[in-house]
């Protein structure tokens, strides 16, 4: 294991170190401006989908299974799980986010899913070249994908019912 840590290259554990402290800050209920709420999800889907074409290119049958995955599972997350914590201020611009550790785990899985994946490559692994690993793996991330997407949905669908907890109350004694 050393030896695999020591072949891997800074900028790694510094991505590593940076998704990490990203994703902690996950964790912390808070409020956000709309543009930066939806950074998540985008940036997460796109670093997915790079991990895809980094390992495989984007060829036909890697992109198709992400991309069928990331519909399913963000439908499904969606449906099953909404987040209803989510509350969108209008005067503000901003979502009242609710902690929550999930971000943080799918956001560790997209890195140890590329990381594991390189390593298995570096090492000559046989799975790595394995005519089914491009499939498995664009599967995995397009899961992944799935569940910032379906976050997506439930800020758009906060975003269309404003929380009333921010309107001004009336004045007492006002009818």
């Amino acid at each position: 294991m050393l030896q695999i840590l020591s072949y891997t290259p800074t900028w790694v554990f510094a991505l590593f170190v940076g998704l990490l402290a990203f994703g902690l800050l996950q964790t912390r209920s808070r409020s956000v401006k709309k543009a930066l709420a939806y950074a998540l999800p985008v940036g997460m889907v796109a670093l997915s989908l790079s991990g895809i074409q980094s390992s495989f290119g984007l060829k036909l049958l890697p992109v198709a299974a992400w991309a069928v995955s990331v519909v399913v599972v963000g439908f499904i997350g969606y449906r099953a799980f909404p987040n209803k914590g989510f509350s969108f201020d209008v005067e503000k611009n901003s979502f009242f986010i609710p902690g929550s550790w999930a971000p943080l785990a799918v956001i560790m899985a997209i890195f140890f899913t590329k990381y594991v994946f390189a390593v298995m490559q570096g090492l000559g692994a046989t799975a790595a070249s394995s005519p089914v690993t491009p499939v498995v793996l664009s599967l995995a991330y397009g899961c992944f994908s799935g569940y910032f997407c379906a976050r997506a949905v439930s800020l758009a669908a906060a975003a269309k019912r404003p929380n009333n907890s921010f309107k001004p109350k009336p004045p007492r004694g006002s009818a």
